[in-house]
């Protein structure tokens, strides 16, 4: 007999192949530990959702201007209070989501069917210029509000008028022929967003706009959704026209999906109503991506380089985060179902009150993982070491456990175990009679509103040949 480490911590990664790899990790977020000694990874639970305001309406976007908060909930703009009351402002047309950016003391919404508006603190105004665009997003730079046109054009506003355009400034990205999806400012550059190109633009000081494109820097991929492209203090990130999830540095694309990832997208009826966005938590940049038509949310950790799934419910359906705003001290989101606000915590273990589903399928482990291909392995028993949190229901705590020995097409009856006395920096959980196999992954499923960090799986095995 002897022990040996089984490994827990990876992605969602299930293959076309499921011999290949089945792995699925839902709820939870890798961190790297610092600790010198200790596990280099571990699982962490993806925050809770506190209420804080309540909705009226399917959540649309949101944004902030002067430290408030606004959303766009059904066929209106509201503002929404530190104290989590809604007032609403006005009516805004269509039924999509809306791009909300700030600039110059100004609320610029797009909608993507009808022209822009603005909210300057007391008047949402629609525009009316003739040159304004039915634009899907606005961005703001060096005091001008820029906007994604159609047949390749980029528009840029007066300085003294987000609603109003000088057809001296509406410009073509030439590279390609391909119509503009999006603009976004990043770093003091102007990315324009088409469907087959991404054209960078710099301010040249001169001419009508003083804006021009970066010689010899478009990018050979476009944009597949308007509203994938988010960004953070450090990279900026989106969904290609080739369903690749890219991250951008400078004028530096680099892939950061998998072919696992890159099969589940491929299989979404469409993916133009994807919309990702970047937060940080715990000093963690994220980037979450979400797919309405796939019913899917996927959560990249930037330090971990690590992707996991997010969910609404037990069944793995698209999460209900809508949109991100750092506000108020908190990190608020919006319900993409009813526009209901609630606070990112820590410390809140269900969604509003729904179950929050964790789960971690593990690679497969076999002979050749312990350097004995083809051979036998008896397992007398398994053991997961956890931190448990506090628990917030009556009755103890559980966590189940499951095996698959045919690379997760079917699974073994449910092995409940109580965690025991929570609180504990770790908790040792086992089980015994775990049977031969020759390959196998192991599942394991928690609901309770408890803290969940998963730390180290082990197991006491005999190997042998025949």
């Amino acid at each position: 007999m002897s022990i040996v480490n089984i490994p827990l911590i990876g992605p969602t990664y299930t293959n076309r192949s499921l011999p290949v790899n089945a792995q699925v990790t839902r709820g939870f977020y890798a961190t790297v530990n610092l600790d010198v000694g200790g596990e280099r990874l571990s699982f962490q639970p993806f925050p809770g959702l506190k209420p804080f305001a309540t909705g009226v309406g399917a959540s649309r976007g949101a944004g902030t201007l002067n430290g408030v908060l606004y959303e766009v909930m059904g066929g209106s703009l509201y503002k929404i209070s530190s104290n989590g009351s809604a007032t609403s402002l006005g009516s805004i047309e269509g039924v999509g989501r809306c791009k909300l950016e700030e600039a110059t003391n100004n609320l610029v919404i797009t909608t993507g069917v009808g022209r822009p508006y603005s909210y300057d603190g007391s008047t949402l105004t629609q525009g009316t210029d003739i040159d304004l665009p039915s634009a899907n997003t606005v961005t703001y730079i060096n005091r001008r509000v820029v906007y994604d046109s159609s047949n390749g054009d980029v528009a840029f506003s007066d300085l003294s008028n987000p609603l109003s355009v000088n057809s001296a400034n509406v410009i073509i990205a030439e590279a390609k022929q391909d119509d503009m999806v999006a603009v976004y400012a990043y770093k003091q550059q102007l990315l324009a967003f088409g469907t087959e190109s991404i054209q960078p633009m710099y301010n040249s000081g001169t001419g009508n706009p003083p804006y021009a494109f970066i010689l010899n820097a478009t990018q050979e991929v476009g944009l597949a959704a308007a509203h994938s492209v988010s960004s953070n203090n450090k990279f900026l990130y989106f969904l290609g026209s080739d369903n690749t999830i890219y991250q951008m540095a400078g004028l530096s694309l680099r892939s950061i999906g998998n072919p696992a990832i890159g099969q589940a997208i491929a299989g979404y009826s469409s993916v133009s109503d994807a919309f990702g966005l970047c937060f940080t938590l715990d000093n963690t940049n994220f980037y979450m991506i979400s797919f309405t038509n796939g019913d899917e949310t996927w959560l990249y950790n930037e330090d971990a380089g690590i992707w996991t799934n997010l969910s609404f419910g037990t069944d793995g359906s698209q999460h209900l985060i809508a949109s991100y705003n750092r506000v108020y001290g908190k990190d608020l989101v919006t319900d993409r179902r009813n526009g209901n606000v609630y606070e990112l915590d820590f410390d809140t273990h269900t969604d509003n009150g729904d179950i929050i589903q964790r789960r971690r399928d593990t690679a497969s482990i076999d002979g050749a993982t312990f350097g004995k291909a083809g051979a036998d392995i008896f397992m007398n028993s398994l053991l997961l070491e956890i931190e448990p949190g506090t628990s917030l229901v009556t009755s103890e705590s559980q966590i189940i456990m499951q095996y698959s020995d045919d690379n997760g097409r079917s699974w073994s009856a449910e092995r409940w175990r109580p965690i025991g006395a929570q609180g504990e920096y770790r908790h040792e959980i086992e089980w015994f009679g775990l049977g031969t196999f020759k390959r196998r992954m192991f599942r394991f499923t928690m609901t309770d509103p408890i803290k969940w960090v998963l730390i180290k799986l082990s197991a006491d095995i005999n190997i042998s040949y025949g």
